[in-house]
């Protein structure tokens, strides 16, 4: 990974984290969804599932998207990520059929997944969330998206309360 991806990732565990108030509930992938992010959910979903990037666009504006690639600074992510092949789909996937957690930061209430943070650890990973997560990553790269001083740092996904999907890394830990 580019240290500026590296950089990237960093930062937007710090901007989640950051926005915590110590009020956090983890939940199943779609139980207790608002309306607004359960549709942004489905819409993500169903372009992972069907392998197409276009429908992508209409729930990613990047004005105020943040990616791998920067905060209103990529013009296009979802041409970026068709370029990148199939892989950002199907990391997409993987992290929306797993637990997410509601948490509040500084742009509204926040859904997250996968439900890891900037305080967990590998022991904090279940049997099925590992399994998940090794299709869309190696085991080193499992290993290493758990960091002493930075928590989990792999692939996340956010969509805000509104609606508005916020963010997705893909990369994973430096």
């Amino acid at each position: 990974m580019k240290i500026s991806a590296v950089a990237l990732v960093v930062a937007v565990v710090a901007l989640v984290g950051s926005g915590c108030g110590g009020s956090e509930s983890t939940q199943s992938s779609a139980e207790g969804l608002p309306g607004p992010v359960a549709e942004t959910r489905s819409a993500i979903l169903a372009a992972a599932e069907s392998g197409e990037y276009e429908p992508l666009r209409d729930v990613v504006h990047p004005q105020s998207f943040l990616s791998d690639f920067g905060f209103r600074d990529e013009p296009d992510p979802v041409g970026r990520w068709e370029q990148m092949g199939s892989k950002p789909l199907e990391t997409m996937g993987t992290l929306l059929r797993m637990p997410h957690v509601v948490r509040e930061t500084n742009e509204g209430t926040l859904y997250e997944w996968p439900q890891f943070n900037a305080d967990s650890s590998a022991g904090d990973v279940s049997a099925d969330e590992r399994e998940l997560l090794l299709t869309i990553m190696t085991e080193e790269e499992l290993t290493n998206a758990f960091l002493p001083e930075y928590g989990y740092t792999g692939p996340r996904l956010g969509i805000l309360a509104e609606g508005d999907w916020w963010f997705f890394v893909s990369g994973g830990a430096p």
